[in-house]
């Protein structure tokens, strides 16, 4: 009994005790990685690359959108995606700079309520009107503020990029 003559714990792992020695162990020590008969495991493949942009593109050009007949003729400049989209950006400036001016005269709206100059009556509809506007600034200045800057990255996103 040798690990009862050198004072190691049995509850534990001998190895890791005081007092261990390796050579009087009767468990020979593992010689490394279990090995597997057979060989390796199957090795996946990789995948290759995915193609490149212009090999994904179709090879047929787009066919340009023609004018119809005169009467109901939309020109075709006018049906181009590319000249909608600087327009898009200006009306969500004009929106951002609308919602920003409501904001304000909601604002003086809610002063002219809580100083008592606004002259609404108890009815129900006076006070429902009251509370809106009273609680209608704050929002519609945040929605304002987040349109203008939309509208600022819009412009940087879509600004023309020189090559470097």
């Amino acid at each position: 009994m040798a690990a009862a003559d050198s004072g190691i714990d049995p509850r534990y792992a001998a190895q890791f005790q005081r007092g261990y020695d390796p050579a009087s162990d009767p468990a020979p020590a593992s010689p490394g990685p279990l090995r597997i008969a057979g060989g390796p495991p199957p090795v996946a493949h990789r995948v290759p690359d995915p193609p490149r942009l212009i090999e994904r593109l179709p090879a047929v050009p787009v066919p340009v959108v023609e004018a119809a007949a005169a009467e109901d003729a939309v020109e075709a400049e006018d049906l181009d995606p590319t000249r909608a989209r600087p327009r898009l950006e200006w009306a969500v400036l004009g929106a951002g700079i609308l919602l920003i001016l409501l904001a304000g005269v909601a604002f003086q709206k809610s002063v002219e309520v809580y100083t008592g100059y606004a002259g609404y009556g108890s009815s129900f509809e006076d006070q429902l009107f009251s509370i809106v506007v009273t609680q209608s600034a704050g929002p519609l200045l945040v929605a304002g503020a987040v349109a203008i800057c939309l509208w600022i990255v819009l412009r940087a996103v879509r600004a023309p990029r020189s090559p470097v």
